[in-house]
């Protein structure tokens, strides 16, 4: 697959999707605004970037073991799941009754920062207890639908799970689906801002938000960096009349992978508390803003000069191990192509450990 063609075939299909419904009568606003569409006003320029190694913590099994999660817990998700430190920090900042922001990349298991903690909270409370203990607000119904998803899956591989869970959206039919979500709310209510926003209004929602505020331990907001300017005002204002209607304190919790990304890691730890503060309407700790611990997969340092750096990039991918050997780069070379030597002499592609 060519990525970089595949990313103009998308922008090219965008920008004839935005291009039909610009009709501008001036024709100076007119070549303003094409002029700015040209330069890729709407787009950003394509990047490619090599996906970081996260420190990893224990196993769920492992922390089930240490007594950090029930046994309900590890089961559901996985005993076999490893965690990565920032998702273990998560688990420990939850744990404390403290409000916090997962700012990690793409990939990272964001979601498991505040499923693990939430799940584990509701067993422990007692499942059986009906009533919503969690909100997770997402920015758009195609994220909540794929988080559905992903928690039928693990609620499938579990048959002792005790734990409900559904989407509240404009796609819920109106009907029987929607009344047994009113009447029998889930433990954790998947939904978005703007049907937060109708359970706060309209007369069919007040019995549903009576009983997710009576019982509610944790909001979670995704995406926490597009909730920005007039809407992240409003948004922020939601959560206030929200907290208000809750007859105890609840927990925020935030992600984002794109929050704050200048000056030194206090300095951008003490930008996305500020955010989520002002967000939440919530107290934000700077150290409850958990970033990405990393590791270092290379076993070998890459070239150091421009010599160096030539011979790796003008190098033809050797055929045996003897010719990786003989070259001066052969250990860097190994381990950046991911090479070894099969049975029967010839060098393939592996992943390296």
């Amino acid at each position: 697959m060519d990525v970089f063609n595949l990313r103009e075939a998308v922008v090219n299909e965008y920008r004839d999707y935005v291009e039909s419904f610009i009709n501008i009568y001036d024709e100076r606003a007119d070549a303003f605004v094409r002029e700015r569409l040209a330069e890729g006003e709407l787009w950003p320029d394509p990047a490619l970037q090599l996906n970081p190694a996260y420190q990893p913590a224990e196993t769920l099994g492992e922390l089930y073991g240490q007594s950090v999660i029930r046994e309900e817990t590890a089961s559901f998700f996985g005993h076999n799941i490893r965690l990565y430190q920032h998702q273990r920090e998560a688990l420990d900042a939850a744990q404390r009754g403290d409000n916090y922001v997962v700012t990690t990349g793409t990939g990272s298991g964001k979601s498991l920062t505040y499923l693990v903690p939430i799940y584990d909270a509701i067993v422990r409370a007692g499942a059986e207890k009906p009533g919503v203990r969690a909100v997770l607000v997402y920015p758009m119904n195609a994220l909540i639908n794929s988080q559905e998803e992903a928690l039928k899956r693990y609620a499938e591989n579990f048959p002792g799970n005790s734990v409900r869970f559904a989407q509240y959206t404009g796609q819920t039919r109106p009907g029987h689906q929607r009344n047994e979500i009113i009447n029998n709310p889930p433990h954790i209510l998947l939904t978005n801002y703007v049907m937060l926003e109708y359970m706060l209004l309209r007369p069919a929602e007040r019995s549903m938000l009576a009983t997710a505020t009576r019982d509610v331990q944790f909001i979670v907001m995704d995406e926490l960096h597009f909730y920005r300017g007039r809407q992240g005002a409003d948004v922020a204002m939601l959560l206030r009349r929200l907290s208000r209607h809750a007859s105890r304190d609840v927990r925020y919790i935030g992600t984002s992978a794109t929050v704050a990304s200048e000056g030194t890691r206090d300095g951008r730890k003490q930008v996305v508390a500020d955010v989520a503060k002002n967000l939440f309407g919530a107290e934000v700790c700077p150290g409850n803003v958990i970033d990405e611990t990393l590791v270092r997969v290379g076993q070998v340092d890459p070239p150091t000069t421009q010599a160096e750096l030539r011979a790796a990039l003008e190098l033809d991918t050797p055929k045996t191990l003897d010719e990786l050997k003989r070259h001066p780069l052969a250990a860097w070379i190994e381990f950046t192509f991911g090479l070894s030597e099969d049975d029967e002499g010839r060098l393939v592609r592996h992943e390296p450990q």
